[in-house]
């Protein structure tokens, strides 16, 4: 026997709101099926490019015979198995043609890169352009950060505006001198602190 409390009026309405609940759990469900699918296909299986190692050792030479400020490049960082491994040595005289291969090269720059154990990338950039104007390309138009005394020189603290890139840059005589990672300063300090001209 029906429940005589039970009006046709509101059956009606527990019907209405249980359609109403589970058209709720459906469309969600048709908007979070591909946002599931692309994350995982984004995150599981992409392959990983493979690093190419480069001998950096005749660019530096060349550089260090060419550049018209002493050239730094790491000294005695631990490569092989579980170490550094080198990935970028560039020397771009001035006049020659630029790396973003629009037009000669007004300046004179240097460029190493390499990973860390952890595949961190860090570079260190010379060159004989405006010190802002490398300052704000490494940095990504960043802001300054204070400082970091590293043998004895006061480097210039820059990151990013996300936070994510941090520069220390070394103003010389005629050049600047800067070593760029997404990494905290310590890590630059310890690479700046590596950096000699022999």
């Amino acid at each position: 026997m029906a429940d005589p409390t039970v009006t046709p009026q509101l059956r009606v309405q527990k019907t209405r709101k249980s359609r109403t609940m589970r058209d709720m759990l459906l469309s969600l469900g048709v908007v979070m099926v591909p946002i599931l699918l692309i994350t995982w296909l984004y995150t599981n299986n992409l392959s990983d490019y493979p690093v190419q190692p480069v001998d950096p050792t005749p660019m530096i030479a060349q550089a260090r015979a060419e550049a018209p400020y002493p050239v730094y490049a790491p000294v005695n960082l631990p490569t092989g198995e579980g170490g550094w491994v080198v990935t970028q040595a560039s020397w771009v005289p001035k006049g020659a043609s630029s790396r973003s291969g629009d037009g000669a090269s007004s300046t004179d720059e240097w460029l190493w890169g390499g990973l860390d154990q952890s595949k961190t990338y860090y570079a260190v950039n010379e060159s004989d352009d405006d010190p802002g104007r490398v300052i704000r390309r490494l940095s990504r138009d960043g802001s300054p950060d204070g400082t970091s005394t590293v043998e004895g020189k006061q480097w210039e603290r820059w990151v990013s505006p996300d936070g994510r890139t941090r520069v220390l840059a070394l103003r010389e005589n005629g050049y600047i001198l800067a070593v760029t990672a997404d990494a905290p300063y310590e890590g630059l300090e310890a690479m700046a602190s590596s950096l000699g001209t022999h």
